[in-house]
């Protein structure tokens, strides 16, 4: 089945005459969205990584206070 798409009123919008689906033409706005979503995904890892780091820096600290803890008490 050939997908036919027909111009709408607005250009940056098409009209599939098979599914009568409404589709988006506009490349440079799917780009935009793409570089958006891209961006989004980079500060979600990163956000992962500095909790990751937060987290063993937290059990370093416990590691030495206890480590301090015995060489003070002398066990």
């Amino acid at each position: 089945m050939a997908r036919t798409l027909v111009r709408t009123e607005k250009k940056e919008f098409a009209r599939d005459t098979a599914s009568m689906a409404l589709i988006n033409t506009d490349r440079a706005a799917f780009m935009q969205y793409k570089a958006a979503r891209a961006r989004g995904s980079a500060v979600e890892e990163l956000s992962a990584e500095v909790q990751l780091v937060k987290n063993d820096m937290q059990e370093i600290k416990n590691m030495l206070t206890q480590l301090t803890r015995v060489i003070t008490d002398g066990k």
